[in-house]
């Protein structure tokens, strides 16, 4: 094999590990953000919703960046098979991770719009079960796509459901003392759990696109196309 084009395949092989990389990194970044978030609510802390808004800044400069150098990877390298399935599914993980972060974002600033608001017991109990539910399961997504676990999205995917159980129950108990706690708060309440159960879903997807990525396959031996088409 000729020296040049071993020269190039290993470059190639470095900028597919620094995508890899980068995507970890701007993970563990949204993560940090998601349990600040989490802890802001819990613990009333104007000051940690704050922080949460203001590292969102690189997390989106980060985001531009990776999206950009994926794309510009395409274009020059013009990869094939397994190296295409990761580019690609690279576009469509960044996309998870930072939509992630802007849910995190929008709890935070939820807190700061009514200037800090306090949890009844009840509903503080299931918050924090969703607050930490939801990090874990996003956690989870990262390992997947740090070991390019092909078999974890399953197993992702049957902890979400734990995850729903538990959106719907913060419902229930808001919907039930809507007239105590106040209107407002009971819409942001929904909006709370909403955000994070879908952190959650982005989890799952993270470890449904590296399955992908491994196999070629989505879990269940969905195609690509068969799942854009759905």
């Amino acid at each position: 094999m000729p020296t040049d084009h071993m020269d190039a395949r290993h470059h190639f092989a470095e900028s597919l590990e620094e995508v890899k990389t980068g995507m970890l990194e701007l993970g563990g970044l949204v993560l940090e953000n998601t349990r600040r978030m989490g802890e802001a609510l819990l613990e009333n802390r104007l000051d940690l919703a704050r922080a949460v808004v203001v590292a969102d800044e690189e997390i989106d400069t980060r985001y531009a960046r990776l999206e950009f150098r994926v794309f510009e990877i395409m274009a020059r390298q013009q990869p094939v098979a397994g190296d295409l399935r990761f580019l690609v599914a690279a576009t469509r993980i960044l996309y998870e991770i930072e939509r992630s972060g802007d849910l995190a974002v929008n709890g935070a600033k939820g807190l700061l719009r009514r200037d800090g608001y306090t949890l009844p017991p009840q509903i503080h109990s299931l918050v924090a079960r969703l607050a930490r539910g939801s990090a874990d399961l996003f956690a989870d997504g990262l390992e997947a796509l740090r070991s390019l676990d092909p078999d974890a999205a399953p197993v992702i995917d049957r902890a979400d459901d734990e995850v729903d159980t538990v959106v719907g129950e913060l419902y229930g108990v808001v919907a039930k003392n809507s007239e105590h706690i106040g209107f407002d708060l009971a819409m942001e309440l929904t909006r709370i759990g909403r955000y994070l159960e879908r952190i959650a879903d982005h989890a799952v997807n993270i470890a449904e696109h590296v399955t992908f990525v491994v196999t070629g396959s989505f879990p269940g031996g969905e195609s690509a196309v068969t799942r854009d088409e759905a």
